[in-house]
């Protein structure tokens, strides 16, 4: 039987991908089921449809990409923060706080944008309603979750400051070997900066890494404006970049569109075939889960 906070969080998920239309973030095109799996495809694979906007995430993951650098200069780290920051936008003005941010789910396509992805841990925060729960990854979770606290749209801005700290030294700023010992550091450790950060990396990684999520930067009206405008975002051209105009410092190598080759960690992983014994999705729990496009495409990716 499928756990039911599980149950929610797949409704929700599936909810939200419908909702959001966003260039930076990835675009449910189908969702169906069948007695046993239940199937959302956001990156159609490479072969031929009636569908002429179909995108594929070729370009992998932006932790694999983050992998092989093992840090990235401030002028590429700026770009895919900015990217982020505007997906990021489009969430939180349609009531959605994201909650899962980190480059695994920062997907990139085959001309090196960025495409926010899964949405298992989003929430709906109805009319600005604080939410309470302690999900995510722990590294990038800010301190008023790791404490209990309820919290909104600030734990995503928290989560960027991570992610942007992350791209250019290579780590998020609190690590330890278990998730006690991380939120222990995130809640009373003092955030310290590496001396080769610019001054104005500093001072944004300052500004959205406050403690107090009331002194954080992106918790006031008007502070998105004010990211934009931040000096470490000088060189941003913020029309061009939400036109997608502006070039991408990453220009994925890819040789076979099939062949997923920026998805290293999946390609040597075997996926399995089928759910566990006694799994089902009967009884109604997914009454209305099927989204459908074009039916055609259907029934072409079922008999692959």
């Amino acid at each position: 039987m499928m756990c039911l906070l599980t149950t929610e969080y797949t409704k929700s998920e599936r909810t939200i991908l419908e909702e959001i239309k966003n260039p930076f973030v990835v675009k449910l095109f189908y969702a169906f089921q069948d007695s046993n799996k239940l199937y959302l495809i956001l990156e159609v694979p490479p072969f031929p449809i009636v569908d002429t906007d179909m995108q594929y995430a070729a370009g992998g993951e932006l932790f694999h990409h983050l992998d092989t650098e093992k840090m990235f200069a401030e002028d590429v780290a700026c770009f895919y923060v900015a990217e982020v920051f505007l997906a990021l936008t489009a969430l939180h003005k349609q009531g959605i706080v994201y909650r899962d941010l980190k480059p695994e789910n920062c997907l990139l396509d085959s001309e090196g944008h960025i495409l926010l992805t899964d949405f298992g841990l989003s929430k709906v925060a109805d009319d600005d309603a604080d939410c309470n729960s302690f999900c995510g990854t722990c590294e990038y979770m800010a301190p008023e979750m790791c404490m209990g606290q309820s919290y909104s749209y600030e734990v995503d801005y928290w989560a960027m400051g991570v992610l942007l700290h992350e791209l250019l030294t290579g780590s998020p700023p609190f690590t330890g070997t278990n998730n006690r010992i991380i939120s222990d550091r995130i809640v009373k450790t003092k955030l310290k900066l590496p001396f080769y950060l610019s001054p104005d990396a500093k001072d944004l990684l300052t500004k959205l890494l406050k403690k107090v999520p009331l002194a954080r930067l992106g918790s006031k009206p008007g502070d998105g404006q004010k990211i934009r405008q931040h000096r470490f975002f000088r060189k941003i051209n913020w029309k061009l970049l939400e036109a997608r105009e502006l070039e991408p410092p990453i220009r994925p190598i890819i040789t076979d569109l099939a062949a997923a080759e920026n998805f290293p960690r999946f390609n040597s992983n075997a996926l399995p075939n089928s759910p566990p014994t006694g799994t089902s999705l009967g009884d109604g729990l997914f009454q209305g889960f099927t989204y459908t496009a074009s039916s055609s495409f259907i029934d072409r990716f079922m008999k692959r």
